[in-house]
């Protein structure tokens, strides 16, 4: 049997596995994923509604209740953080200007977290800051809930409907944002360079 073969047989043993397996696993990453985990479940619940297509709803629900568990865990642990080591966390960032970041976040949060939510902003981040900032957490849960059901609802959806085709064009995106991620990148770089040029030629002057 050649090497193609066993990947085959490994293949059909894995979409073969039973429901509550998918679902344990779909679980474990969407929690984990609003933690601390690189891996989303993104690409899991593409595949398990690529061939489990009547579990399509399940699925979805299982992806938002368990990545909202998982950011309330990191919001609760970040502001557990912050309340335990308040003092020494003020020697690196000031009050006044903590005071400032979360006034903006206040005015702003709705947003950024409904953002982080939909798009492939890592959803962790912002929940591990809403934390620390304190903000309020029924606003957070409302937001947070909202985003992550619009954005699995439509990734469910779409591989329902267009099954293995829907894989090409999530690469196809993924390829589109690693370019404008890079785009962006050099752009700050670039903004940086300048920044400092005219910080140095003020100091001469």
């Amino acid at each position: 049997m050649i090497l193609s073969d066993y990947v085959n047989l490994i293949y059909e043993w894995i979409i073969n596995l039973p429901i509550y397996v998918w679902i344990i696993t779909i679980f474990l990453l969407s929690f984990t994923d609003s933690i601390f985990s690189p891996i989303p479940p993104d690409p899991l619940l593409i595949i398990s509604t690529t061939y489990h297509p009547n579990y399509l709803w399940l699925f979805i629900f299982i992806c938002i209740l368990a990545s909202y568990l998982g950011g309330m865990v990191s919001y609760l642990l970040a502001n557990k953080i912050y309340t335990k080591y308040t003092s020494f966390i003020h020697k690196f960032i000031n009050k006044e200007k903590f005071q400032k970041i979360n006034k903006e976040f206040s005015s702003r949060g709705n947003y950024i977290i409904l953002l982080c939510a939909i798009t492939f902003i890592p959803y962790k981040l912002i929940a591990w800051v809403a934390g620390f900032l304190e903000y309020d957490l029924s606003q957070f849960s409302i937001f947070s809930i909202l985003g992550r059901a619009v954005r699995y609802s439509i990734l469910g959806v779409l591989c329902y409907l267009f099954e293995e085709n829907i894989i090409f064009i999530i690469e196809t995106s993924l390829t589109i944002s690693n370019y404008l991620a890079i785009l962006f990148l050099i752009l700050v770089i670039l903004f940086l360079a300048l920044w400092i040029k005219k910080n140095k030629s003020q100091t001469y002057l």
